[in-house]
């Protein structure tokens, strides 16, 4: 990619770059020794001019898209203070969250209040409810939303917006669609409204259908994280190369591919994205929690993941509750999740490894019952699962039945999905936690479906199916 001017000045001979300064007017001067946008940016990270509608930055981490993102948010405000009827101008800001919008997008190292204060453009910043800022003296209005609900942006006259890390967000098409997108209504001067999206990405239906696009509406760039190597850590870059390098994932998450499938890997992104849905349906069979245990210190994760199964043996991964820590925190957090989302059964592997694990369980459970959580003289509704085969051929049959459509995951779950979609079972044995979680609850709803009793009615007629009621609570 390019260099920035600051870049190729600092490349000149010595007596070039005198010369050159000389000839600059103090204001040139002045915005050099504040570094100006048009100074320290590379031209990738300015979107070009045109007619498009929605410039999309598909970038690796530590790229600058942070930076990008606040600078032309910024400019467009100081470009359009008012709309055609002279009334002040309405901007969006959305992240996955309002904390992340509030501490990346606004308070951030390269936020908009630092572009407001380098710039020395008056401004307001109000915190409470909800982050507001109040820009120059048209008072222009920017607004921030985390993206929550499919209805976030709704209700706004939008001359433009910033969505940034689309590809985490939970109902990103329903937000764009329902909520986003007819807001971006304001009537402009000369222009209409535009939206600057900066994501690592990853294959989401959104993400594809704006890369397909050929009508000149969605202009793209890509980058890399080693673009922006002058302003990141020389030792933090070398430790993601040893991380990252030679893998899909680095692919991904370093050079800003856009990776459908990693190689290796069992389960397939594309999958995952085409079962996702916004919720169950109102009738299920059965639904469990089912937890894979930490086996040391503190810092290991216990995997925990909620899933259901309706009567038509289509299966529905509710939550992830995993959790830092191991041993008695680890499994009052289980039951309690397990309390929460009105489980039939908890399950837990029982390898050798883990043999402690029905101990450690059904304390908490007893402890839990002194608090009130359980009713009294009840039993853990508990059951250990085979763990005789090996993690792939465990596995395998889970990841068809996503092939198959027919696990959906209600909503999205970042950190569950990238260890689904990265680990490659030829190069790592071990499978983590979350995954395995998640593998365990598939597999014993699968098989509750051999073990499912109907009852035939007098007229011939089979009964529908009816979720379990082992619950200790009903």
């Amino acid at each position: 990619m390019g260099l920035s001017l600051a870049e190729r000045f600092a490349r000149l001979p010595v007596e070039e770059r005198i010369a050159w300064i000389a000839q600059q007017p103090n204001d040139v001067l002045v915005q050099i020794a504040r570094g100006e946008w048009w100074w320290t940016s590379r031209p990738e990270q300015i979107p070009p001019p045109g007619d498009w509608f929605i410039h999309l930055a598909l970038a690796g981490r530590g790229w600058g898209k942070s930076r990008a993102g606040s600078e032309w948010l910024i400019q467009r405000t100081q470009d359009h203070p008012v709309d055609r009827h002279g009334t002040p101008t309405e901007w969006l800001v959305i992240a996955e969250t309002l904390a992340d919008a509030r501490t990346i997008c606004v308070e951030g190292p390269a936020g908009l209040l630092r572009v407001l204060e380098r710039r020395e453009i008056k401004y307001k910043y109000i915190k409470h409810p909800k982050p507001m800022i109040l820009v120059g003296d048209a008072a222009t209005k920017i607004y921030f939303e985390g993206a929550d609900d499919a209805d976030v942006g709704r209700g706004y006259n939008a001359a433009g917006a910033w969505l940034d890390e689309i590809c985490k967000w939970k109902y990103l098409k329903a937000s764009w669609e329902e909520g986003i997108m007819p807001s971006l209504r304001a009537d402009l001067l000369d222009d209409h409204p535009r939206v600057f999206v900066t994501t690592t990405p990853k294959p989401v239906d959104l993400i594809r259908e704006w890369v397909a696009r050929e009508d000149g509406s969605v202009s793209l760039v890509r980058g890399s994280t080693f673009d922006n190597a002058a302003n990141l850590s020389a030792m933090t870059l070398e430790e993601m190369r040893k991380r990252y390098e030679g893998t899909t994932i680095g692919r991904q998450e370093l050079y800003g591919e856009l990776i459908e499938n990693m190689d290796g890997a069992l389960f397939k992104y594309s999958d995952i994205e085409a079962g996702r849905v916004t919720q169950m349906p109102e009738l299920e069979v059965s639904r469990v929690c089912a937890v894979d245990p930490a086996l040391t210190g503190e810092d290991d994760e216990m995997g925990i993941v909620i899933a259901a199964r309706d009567p038509k043996n289509h299966i529905y991964v509710l939550a992830d509750e995993s959790t830092m820590g191991s041993g008695r925190p680890a499994a009052l957090h289980a039951w309690r999740a397990f309390a929460k989302w009105g489980c039939d059964t908890l399950l837990y592997e029982s390898n050798l490894g883990k043999v402690w694990m029905e101990q450690v369980l059904s304390d908490a459970y007893k402890e839990l019952i002194k608090s009130g959580l359980f009713p009294e003289r009840s039993t853990p509704p508990m059951r250990s699962v085979d763990s005789k085969h090996g993690k792939k051929t465990r596995a395998e049959p889970v990841a068809m039945r996503y092939e198959q459509r027919r696990v959906h995951h209600v909503g999205r779950f970042e950190l569950l999905e990238n260890q689904m979609v990265e680990w490659d079972p030829m190069v790592a044995a071990d499978s983590p936690d979350r995954l395995d979680a998640l593998v365990h609850a598939v597999r014993h709803l699968m098989a509750g479906e051999r073990r499912e009793v109907r009852i035939h009615t007098p007229t011939g007629r089979w009964l529908p199916n009816v979720r379990s009621t082992t619950s200790p609570f009903g």
